[in-house]
């Protein structure tokens, strides 16, 4: 607990706002994660490693809403669309292949952050099938990703359970940002296209007594996010 709280405390302290600056970022989650390396060998640490890559994906993400401190660099974006990609893969592949009997039982931050993270790479994925694509990204794969996430999060606990509404709100905004996927396979017992996804009014959605609607501005928020230009080698 002390480590995520340090964690969370960097978060806010670093990546609140719209001055960030990324590399300091970056060095002080690499710290943090160097200080508490132990942790991360130990049993269950997923959950310490989810709350690690999304601080990066924040981070990222704060970045990337300033475009200005970007100065219009194509090469400078496309790095951190990528890294918002990889983080968010992460993110999503721990949720999934860590289940267990207890899985029902987390604090709903989990879940948020999941569910947030899923969002992101819905919008990135929007925002930039393209030059993803061009970038050797499988945005199928991402696609069929986030549907996963989807599945799992309507799996857990009763229909009354958290994540049964967030995983509501994350098939809603696929759909939204994603029209034209079809699959033909069942998500858990409803298949995708049966989702009545007209019932899922923003209103309803950000709920602020269960989610709170400033967590999710940053991935729902449909400011348009800046373009990279032509294609640069990303290393």
């Amino acid at each position: 607990m002390v480590a995520e709280v340090n964690l969370y405390w960097i978060i806010y302290t670093h990546s609140y706002g719209s001055n960030i600056n990324l590399p300091e970022t970056k060095h002080a989650l690499q710290t943090w994660r160097q200080d508490w390396t132990t942790l991360f060998e130990q049993p269950r640490s997923q959950f310490l490693q989810m709350g690690f890559h999304f601080a990066h994906l924040l981070a990222y993400g704060q970045s990337l809403r300033s475009p200005t401190k970007l100065q219009n660099s194509s090469a400078a974006i496309e790095t951190i669309v990528i890294e918002m990609v990889h983080h968010s893969e992460i993110i999503l592949n721990l949720a999934i292949e860590t289940t267990d009997e207890r899985t029902r039982h987390l604090t709903d931050h989990i879940y948020h952050i999941v569910t947030f993270s899923a969002l992101t790479l819905c919008r990135l994925v929007h925002t930039y099938e393209g030059k993803l694509t061009a970038a050797n990204h499988d945005v199928a794969s991402l696609d069929n990703l986030v549907v996963r996430l989807v599945d799992w999060l309507r799996s857990i606990g009763l229909p009354c359970h958290a994540a049964h509404m967030l995983g509501g709100i994350l098939a809603a905004q696929f759909h939204k940002l994603r029209p034209t996927y079809v699959r033909p396979e069942l998500i858990g017992e409803i298949e995708m296209d049966s989702f009545n996804y007209e019932s899922f009014t923003e209103d309803a959605l950000l709920n602020p007594d269960l989610i709170g609607s400033e967590f999710f501005n940053i991935a729902m928020d449909m400011t348009p996010w800046p373009q990279w230009g032509s294609m640069s080698p990303f290393l």
